[in-house]
């Protein structure tokens, strides 16, 4: 089992924070592992579809939307089984973020759960910081950093 939990505190009202993550079919801007989505059925607050993840792994996930309260997705079938929960929480004018996954990865991918679970853990993280990020109204910057040529290296 992988277990990851991760958390932020966002600047910006609940109802702010969840009228983000309550777009599911957004999530590919936000969880850099999923690929592509599609719906296969929509009833109420309950969703069923497919996700890739990845390059081609293919797996289903039940979503239940719990409206400013969380978001409850159920992997039923692919290589990763499991939940995924985001819950949202009122701090006054801000809001806290929290993020709880617990995976059971199956198949071939299973031989690199190690990897698997890094991964998964800086995927967590960078969706944390892109909702925020898009709550709070603020530009993705991503860090530059200066390139060596591999002479640079040798005489480094």
């Amino acid at each position: 089992m992988v277990e990851i939990k991760v958390s932020a505190q966002i600047g910006a009202p609940l109802e702010s924070v969840w009228n983000v993550i309550s777009k599911v079919d957004d999530d590919p801007k936000f969880w850099n592992l999923t690929k592509k989505i599609r719906n296969i059925s929509k009833k109420g607050n309950e969703l069923v579809r497919e996700v890739v993840i990845g390059k081609v792994d293919k797996c289903h996930q039940n979503i239940t939307l719990v409206p400013k309260e969380r978001l409850h997705i159920l992997w039923t079938k692919g290589v990763l089984t499991g939940t995924k929960d985001i819950i949202l929480s009122a701090l006054g004018s801000a809001t806290l973020l929290e993020i709880h996954m617990n995976y059971k990865i199956s198949g071939p991918a299973g031989l690199f759960s190690g990897r698997i679970k890094e991964e998964l853990q800086i995927e967590a993280e960078l969706a944390l910081d892109l909702i925020k990020e898009k709550v709070e109204g603020r530009d993705h910057v991503i860090p530059m950093e200066e390139r060596k040529s591999w002479a640079d290296l040798i005489r480094g």
